[in-house]
């Protein structure tokens, strides 16, 4: 056997051989780099909230492979500055079809910038966010517990404990069906809140003042040129949000006063100025204007809690009977509950889910009360604690308390929230927070 032909046969045998070696090795490398994922900030980056608080909109990665396919299913780890008290939560989330996933970010204390890394098996990214210097004591994030938790507080110029013309600020207890009397004031209260710190404030047409837990008494907080009526609610991004017939406005440190959110009359003065309410988790401000003498707009204006408004839009319209809205009130699922009272049959609660879907009828104080005008009562403000509603009846001096589904599930009956027939009085409702400071 020749040379040459022994070659030529080696070299026929070796080829099954090299072939298998070529297809291991081209299947192999690009595998390893097309099966590598990747891990991108996708949304919530470089928020700006004071030290020691909660960021306003979660923190949101994505996972993908080189092709830029999501990847669901993948464990991504969480971390931030332990030292400074910052933290995460939750620490380890999964990722969902689009190949995202979520935490909340507890700014720490020191000022400025600070980061959250999301990391995976085979990849990371860094997520910052600045936090800014608290401008006054009441925009603090730290709690205060000077007021009992988890209590319902009414302010109402009809209580019988009043000893002549003025406001009477009340304290009712759920648990016990107890009722304190707070203070008494000359002055006509509109509107009654606490912030997001636990402090409780009141409103008047030109005055907005800070309760003293230790007197009780009002002190003067903000005044304000003009004469204009304000309710208010808690505002988880600094101290109070607020609503005029002009628009909502923001209430934060005596310095700056009361700020518009939006330029004056974007709503073409036709907003309830009585209907404020602010999601606690997203800090977006809901609100209603009238449309039409039985139509109105459920209105959702989108901001930090600060000074950034997003945009704004109608969540929906709303058609009802001869009503108008007399409060409002909306619960951590985004779902907004509205008090509607009106002279004929029309009176109830209204609820708005998150995603839309309105529910007329909630809860029908005219069916639930036999149908007759009396019994029917005539409603206003409402409250939202724990998964119950609470909204007083003006005609019939009674509390009554409404689950988040819509059944009815107590009532308290006393002169002390309004008093027999006297249906003109000025009133607010508000709840306390009900944090691990009612355990001290």
């Amino acid at each position: 056997m020749n040379r040459t032909f022994f070659m030529r046969a080696f070299a026929l045998a070796a080829l099954p051989a090299f072939a298998a070696l070529a297809q291991f090795s081209c299947d192999e490398n690009p595998s390893d780099s097309s099966s590598k994922l990747r891990i991108t900030a996708y949304s919530g980056n470089n928020q700006t909230e004071r030290a020691g608080t909660a960021l306003p909109a979660p923190l949101v990665v994505r996972v993908s492979d080189i092709l830029g396919n999501a990847k669901p299913g993948v464990p991504v780890e969480f971390s931030s500055h332990a030292e400074l008290l910052a933290s995460v939560t939750p620490p380890t989330a999964s990722t969902d079809a689009n190949g995202l996933a979520s935490c909340r970010f507890q700014l720490g204390t020191r000022v400025g910038t600070q980061r959250v890394w999301a990391t995976i098996a085979e990849d990371s990214t860094i997520l910052s966010a600045t936090a800014a210097a608290v401008a006054c004591t009441e925009e603090s994030p730290e709690e205060v517990c000077q007021w009992p938790a988890k209590r319902i507080f009414i302010a109402t110029t009809g209580s019988s404990l009043a000893s002549g013309a003025g406001t009477v600020i009340i304290d009712y207890d759920p648990v016990t069906k107890g009722i304190t009397k707070v203070l008494e004031t000359t002055d006509l209260i509109d509107g009654i809140s606490f912030s997001s710190r636990g402090e409780l404030f009141a409103s008047s047409p030109n005055r907005i003042w800070k309760v003293n837990h230790e007197t009780p008494a009002l002190e003067d907080y903000i005044t304000w040129t003009g004469d204009f009526q304000i309710s208010m609610d808690p505002n988880p991004g600094s101290i109070l949000a607020g609503l005029t017939i002009a628009g909502p406005v923001t209430i934060d440190c005596p310095s700056s006063g009361v700020s518009s959110l939006l330029s004056p009359h974007t709503f073409s003065n036709n907003l309830k100025w009585q209907t404020i309410a602010v999601d606690p988790v997203t800090r977006d401000i809901y609100m209603i204007s009238e449309s039409g003498p039985t139509s109105y707009a459920l209105w959702r204006v989108y901001w930090d809690g600060r000074t950034t408004v997003q945009g704004f839009d109608v969540v929906k319209a709303l058609s009802v009977g001869a009503a108008a809205p007399a409060g409002m009130c909306v619960d951590s699922t985004g779902t907004v509950y509205i008090v509607f009272d009106g002279n004929d049959n029309y009176r109830r609660i209204v609820s708005v889910s998150a995603d839309g879907t309105v529910d007329y009828n909630f809860f029908n104080f005219f069916t639930y009360y036999g149908g007759t005008s009396i019994e029917a009562g005539r409603w206003g403000d409402i409250a939202y604690l724990d998964g119950r509603l609470y909204v007083i009846d003006r005609r019939n001096d009674r509390l009554v308390v409404i689950s988040r589904n819509g059944a009815w599930l107590d009532e308290v009956k006393d002169p002390a929230f309004s008093r027999q027939l006297e249906e003109n009085e000025r009133y607010a409702i508000c709840a306390s927070p009900g944090w691990l400071c009612a355990a001290k």
